[in-house]
């Protein structure tokens, strides 16, 4: 191991911007363990003593995205001036480093529905990416053994504002039911919403729930900013939830009761050049609509809300033929999910 790399001012994010293809591995040691540098954006650090808990936070998996990339720079470097200490294996993903530069979503491809190896069906830097992207996960876990916690928060913001500014995606659980724990860690660390995906997707919080075991989400912080335009004050609570989680191994404990719990009742797809979302630019996520409401229509198709207040989330039409344009979700109850006591 070499004696020690040092990213200027620590900063692992310019470090990245500046080398967004590729970069050669280093390690290095910090007081509280030992650092590995991977591969462009893809940062492992082991701490000194042994923890069950391994950690993976990603983070600009949509190049414009900034908010949240911002956030874990910042822990990061008082990670690496030994301010911050580590109780957990932690590996931190700036997911795609050449779309982040150029201030674009991505560059060919959404690089959220290219894993669990849908990329193979893609020629891309994205698809090259989300490949590098599974590979170090993958090694990450295998090296924490089995017997561990599982942990991936997959932090974005979105394009539009929200009725809840932070929510989080809960990947389909195949039946297998929901974390107690995760839902009041994600209480703590200031969401508003949980949102129960309805089925499996290609995104990178369902890969590594689904292929690792891992509890993995989707986590949204608020509205997409550039690069120097987010206010990361409306980020304390998860800043507070995850510099405990890293410093501690330890889940805060937040109140179930002040998170909304939403469950899709439908997937809006596009099926045809001049289908259209029949709402307006400004409308938030968690919009709801009257029982009736033609939500969106095309020559082929149209979608009627079922039951007031029935809402849309991710609402997007200017996607490819065959590609989602938006959720429709109803809110549920706690008392109707079946619950889990275990983190296990």
């Amino acid at each position: 191991m070499s004696s020690r790399f040092a990213f200027p001012n620590n900063d692992f994010l310019a470090y990245t911007l500046a080398n967004p293809v590729e970069c050669a591995p280093q390690t290095f040691s910090i007081k509280e363990g030992h650092v590995y540098l991977e591969d462009t954006g893809i940062l492992r650090i082991e701490p000194n003593v042994s923890s069950a808990t391994s950690l993976v936070v990603s983070v600009g998996v949509h190049g414009n995205e900034t908010g949240p990339i911002e956030l874990i720079n910042a822990m990061l470097k008082d990670i690496l001036s030994n301010e911050l200490a580590l109780k957990v294996r932690l590996l931190v993903l700036i997911g795609n480093p050449v779309s982040a530069n150029a201030g674009r979503r991505f560059m060919d491809v959404n690089m959220n529905r290219l894993f669990s190896k849908a990329w193979e069906s893609f020629d891309c830097p994205e698809a090259i990416r989300a490949q590098r992207l599974e590979n170090a996960v993958q090694r990450f876990y295998e090296l924490g053994g089995k017997s561990g916690l599982r942990l991936h928060y997959d932090l974005h913001t979105a394009i539009r504002e929200s009725e809840y500014e932070k929510f989080a995606v809960y990947p389909f659980d195949h039946g297998a039911g929901y974390s107690q724990a995760q839902l009041r860690f994600l209480a703590a660390s200031g969401l508003d919403a949980v949102l129960l995906s309805h089925q499996p997707t290609t995104t990178f919080s369902y890969y590594t729930n689904r292929v690792f075991g891992a509890h993995s989400f989707t986590v949204e912080l608020g509205k997409v900013y550039p690069f120097g335009e987010n206010d990361l004050s409306r980020f304390t609570d998860i800043d507070f939830s995850l510099r405990k989680l890293i410093s501690t191994a330890g889940l805060l404990n937040g109140d179930l009761n002040r998170i909304k719990i939403f469950s899709v009742e439908a997937a809006l797809i596009k099926d045809s050049e001049d289908y259209e979302l029949n709402i307006g630019v400004n409308v938030k996520n968690f919009t709801g609509f009257a029982k009736g409401y033609c939500l969106a229509s095309s020559a082929l198709s149209s979608y009627l809300i079922k039951v007031d207040g029935d809402a849309i989330i991710f609402p997007n039409a200017n996607v490819p033929i065959g590609q989602r344009t938006g959720l429709v979700v109803r809110p549920t109850l706690l008392e109707n999910l079946l619950l889990l006591d275990e983190l296990g």
